[in-house]
């Protein structure tokens, strides 16, 4: 079978849909699902036929069954330990798994907590919470606290709060806690986590560092956004311009990122004449490092991925699929974590290159661009296409979650996207010259601060076309 990835992959994501929508008990799936290998075991042999379609609902049931374990939570889960709707004040020792972030006017991070202390009991526990705090303090990843304060759990009184709750909850986050005053957090020294993230991370503050210090706020806020996945420093009117054109993807660091960053390295590698599987295997190792780099969030760990599986047939020396790569990432992600099916992002990104692998060779074939024989026209035709393929794709899904039919994004896309491309290159330029020669920075700050006002003064004037946008 060609695409047996592909198939397996649909087959998986539909066990995941039903087990969303049917509440069957997960030990009697469970039976089913081993009584299916079991089959598979003594009639696939025989028949062929037979085999590939146990096999595919051995697939279905294993979607069924990793999203229901994974609502299964340990007994020792903070969640379990926290009593709902109470005045009881925690102490809840730990460690932070995320680099604190400004956003609604509060600074909110990730804590893994290791144990629950109520009154003089203590309880060894896991799992993670949100912090929210109304102050700033220098806080990193790993590490070590003891917060004090009360733990409530996302409210859902509309569709939006019940969104953000399933939102944390696919992210393993069933617990808030609000802390007003310093006193909250004590320091218990030392620090925790994977060291290599904590490295990463730190090189990522100093590259932030490094754009700050030859940029202006706006302009420097934009390009750590793109470069760094640092969105915490843009206004909100640049991103809900964004949103309105439709363009908001160029500030997250996601497969348009992950691709320029493999193509950098490859270039690099090649001109210095690296082997090919040498060139490979350091890219992958690059790209590896730079989703940890950007704090590995999950648009780029999506990109990594599918990055990873096209990298991995080239060192195979097979014709890449784009089905049955893009199959093949979805599976890995899901398997991890099945709930991801469920969030918009993840929905977003696979659909939108489905949609350009299978609608852009049919309106090419229709619009005969090949034939064109003035290449800046044929270059400027295949854009649109490509934009007006992922547009397609994605319409349906933006308009049922956003409220929003962004008329004005294919247009945008064209003019925009060439030149957040020139935008990447010249601040990975700055980066590479700022690390190596700062003297250089200077030269390569100048247009990158250029192109960065020209980009926000194209989306600005692309907004105020009539009916450029239209919320429902």
């Amino acid at each position: 079978m060609k695409r047996l990835l592909a198939v397996l992959a649909i087959f998986y994501i539909l066990g995941i849909i039903l087990a969303d929508l049917i509440p069957f008990d997960f030990w009697i799936m469970a039976i089913v699902a081993i009584i299916v290998f079991v089959l598979i075991s003594i009639l696939g042999q025989r028949r062929i036929y037979l085999f590939w379609i146990l096999a595919f609902l051995l697939a279905l049931f294993s979607g069924y069954l990793n999203l229901k374990n994974s609502y299964r939570l340990p007994r020792n889960h903070i969640r379990n330990l926290v009593v709902y709707k109470s005045d009881l004040i925690y102490n809840v020792s730990g460690f932070i798994t995320s680099v604190p972030e400004f956003k609604n006017n509060r600074y909110w991070f990730t804590f893994r907590a290791q144990e629950l202390q109520i009154d003089s009991l203590k309880y060894k526990c896991c799992g993670e919470l949100l912090v929210k705090m109304d102050f700033n303090q220098a806080l990193n990843y790993g590490e070590n606290l003891m917060l004090i304060g009360k733990l409530c759990r996302p409210h859902s009184f509309n569709r939006a709060s019940r969104n953000y709750q399933n939102f944390l909850a696919r992210q393993g986050i069933y617990l808030i806690m609000p802390i007003q005053d310093f006193r909250q957090i004590i320091k218990l020294g030392g620090f925790s986590g994977i060291k290599l993230i904590r490295s990463c991370l730190g090189l990522c503050s100093y590259l932030e560092g490094i754009i700050n210090q030859y940029l202006p706020a706006l302009p420097a806020s934009i390009l750590s956004a793109m470069v760094l996945g640092q969105k915490r420093s843009i206004p909100w009117l640049v991103n809900n311009s964004m949103i309105k054109s439709g363009t908001v993807h160029i500030l997250v660091v996601s497969g348009f990122n992950v691709g320029i960053v493999a193509f950098i390295i490859n270039l690099l590698l090649k001109i210095l004449r690296f082997p090919r599987k040498g060139r490979i295997i350091l890219t992958a190792v690059c790209l590896f490092m730079y989703c940890l780099i950007t704090g590995a969030t999950n648009p780029v760990i999506r990109a990594t991925i599918m990055g990873l599986v096209f990298l991995v047939a080239y060192f195979l020396k097979r014709e890449p699929d784009i089905y049955n790569s893009l199959a093949s990432a979805a599976l890995f992600i899901l398997v991890i974590n099945p709930q991801q099916l469920f969030d918009i992002g993840f929905q977003l990104s696979f659909i939108s290159v489905l949609a350009i692998v299978y609608f852009y060779p049919k309106l090419n074939a229709l619009m005969h661009l090949e034939s064109c024989r003035i290449q800046i026209l044929k270059f400027i035709g295949e854009g649109c296409l490509v934009s007006f393929s992922a547009w397609l794709g994605t319409l349906a899904i933006i308009a049922i979650n956003f409220r929003i039919i962004d008329l004005v994004t294919v247009l945008a896309n064209i003019l925009i996207v060439p030149l957040a491309t020139l935008i990447t290159l010249c601040g990975f330029t700055l980066l590479l010259s700022g690390l190596v020669y700062p003297g250089l920075a200077h030269l390569f700050s100048l247009p990158t601060a250029a192109l960065i006002t020209l980009l926000l003064n194209i989306n600005a004037s692309l907004i105020k076309i009539p009916f450029a946008y239209i919320y429902f």
